[in-house]
Parts: C-alpha cells; sequence; structure tokens
C-alpha cells in the first residue's frame, strides 16, 4: 500500500509521549531532534507503532540550528523497517521557534515516499505536539505541502480522536 492511498494517519497516545519526550529533552539543550512514527497500513489507514529516534548529530550554525542523521544511522533504520516489518510515514521535528519547512526540511527529508507526512513542532516542542503553532506538512510529487484546518484534523488523529479546539493542526 502507497502512502498516497493513506487518508488518515492514526498516532497512538503512547507514541505522542515518547516524541514529545525526545524532542523537549533535545531543545533543553537548545538542539533540533528528529523523531520517526512507523507502523502499519490497513486499508486506508496508517496507525503509528513506535516512535522511532535515529542517531542523529546536532549543530550549531551561524544563522541557526539544525540536525543530522548520517548514512549509517538510515541504513540502521532501514534495515530496522524491514526485520520489524514496519513502514516509515512521518517524519517530527522541532523547531527553536516558530513552525515551518524550512529549505533544508524541504531539501532533506527522512520521509521520502509520496503521502508521507511531517510535523513541525515549535519552541523546541515545549507545549508539545498537541501545541499551539505546530505545523503539519504532506509530500506530493511537487514536494511538501501545508495541511490546515479541517484537512489537517481528518489526515492526522492523535491519540485516536480529532485534536480539541485551539490545536494548530
Amino acid at each position: 500500500m502507497l502512502l498516497t492511498d493513506v487518508d488518515r494517519f492514526i498516532i497512538p497516545t503512547a507514541v505522542i509521549d515518547r516524541t514529545d519526550t525526545a524532542l523537549r529533552e533535545a531543545g533543553r539543550r537548545g538542539a533540533e531532534k528528529f523523531v520517526l512514527w512507523t507502523g502499519h497500513v490497513v486499508g486506508r489507514v496508517f496507525t503509528a507503532a513506535t516512535a522511532y529516534v535515529p542517531d542523529q548529530v546536532p549543530h550549531r550554525l551561524p544563522d541557526g540550528v539544525c540536525v543530522t542523521v548520517d548514512g549509517d544511522a538510515l541504513h540502521g533504520l532501514n534495515k530496522w523497517l524491514y526485520e520489524h516489518q514496519q513502514t516509515l510515514a512521518v517524519q517530527v521535528h522541532s523547531h527553536p521557534t516558530r513552525a515551518y519547512h524550512s529549505d533544508t526540511d524541504d531539501t532533506y527529508p527522512i520521509v521520502t515516499q509520496r503521502g508521507g507526512l511531517s510535523l513541525v513542532v515549535p519552541n523546541f516542542a515545549a507545549a508539545g505536539i498537541r501545541g499551539s503553532g505546530t505545523a503539519l506538512y504532506r509530500l506530493s510529487g511537487s514536494g511538501w505541502h501545508r495541511q490546515r484546518g479541517w484537512t489537517a484534523r481528518r489526515l492526522l488523529v492523535l491519540d485516536g480522536e480529532a485534536p480539541r479546539n485551539g490545536a494548530a493542526i
């Protein structure tokens, strides 16, 4: 099944909590972090099973921060996906301020399958994924596109229910 056929991504609370913890721990050190949501596609629904944290290196640059995941870590991810019979569908990472897809995010994604999602969490995830300002993007043949409002809420279901009022996605 292709991710382009998926119209709902369900993310259980345990996956969200592990992701928030990893992003916040890195944020306390002033660093970005990548967490990858892997799981299974059944019909038109992807259900996350794992918050996979690849080996990565944070960087402080004159114009900001970033994180890199090297080739060995990507190979380890692909091997892990094969061994666990899971699909990589969503990449999540934090930004130090507002959430948006930077040129670097567009050019060097970890999720490369069309239909995959990229979730960007602001303020080093201080308020978590469910906090205000989180941004959701979906990959198409022409690049990453912001998902907003009802479309985003229908597409990404956090812990089995739609986000409450005030949620950014």
